[in-house]
């Protein structure tokens, strides 16, 4: 779910680059000009921070015998077998904003590092479990490494996958708005 957030970050910023340049600017005055190059440069940025991360998403599988650690957009693969992983453990690092002249910074949430130590000595550090994920697999895997569970496929209702991403929904729908709106705007006027 949270790729399509990059994604309509990348065609959004996209767009407003589109936007300025298509904008009656008088480009002679070098005030507006250093004002539109600061805009394009802001755009730009937030395109390449999006796409970063988009490239940087993983995905964690756990089949009946390893767990899988790899990219939504690579064909790297990590295979671990249960038997290598000596323990998994995940630190959380609050984000904070930074304070202002008459404010201290506040604490907007929490960033989750998931590190996988082996029994080599080796670690691995990934992103994708939140806190509740977390729980969740490692229960999972202490099941499937004593033999006491099995994998089952647990599926979600439509109904209650709604109303768990129903915030996140409505942003993308709000978005998603917007972007066609925008896009008709610069392609057909």
């Amino acid at each position: 779910m949270m790729n399509i957030f990059f994604v309509i970050g990348i065609i959004f910023c996209a767009l407003m680059i589109k936007l300025i340049l298509n904008s009656n600017f008088s480009l002679n005055n070098s005030e507006e000009f250093y004002i539109v190059l600061i805009l394009i440069f802001g755009f730009l940025v937030m395109i390449i921070g999006c796409f970063y991360y988009l490239l940087k998403t993983q995905v964690l599988t756990i089949t009946k015998d390893n767990l899988v650690l790899s990219y939504l957009f690579f064909p790297f693969k990590t295979k671990i077998e249960f038997y290598e992983i000596k323990q998994i453990r995940q630190i959380s690092k609050e984000v904070k904003t930074s304070g202002t002249l008459f404010s201290e910074g506040i604490h907007l949430t929490n960033a989750f590092e998931t590190y996988i130590d082996l029994e080599n000595g080796k670690s691995i550090k990934t992103f994708a479990l939140n806190k509740y994920e977390f729980q969740e697999v490692l229960k999972l895997l202490r099941k499937l490494k004593t033999g006491e569970g099995k994998l089952n496929a647990y599926k979600l209702s439509k109904i209650l996958f709604l109303i768990e991403n129903i915030s996140a929904i409505l942003f993308i729908i709000i978005s998603l708005a917007l972007i066609s709106g925008l896009s008709y705007n610069l392609l057909f006027k």
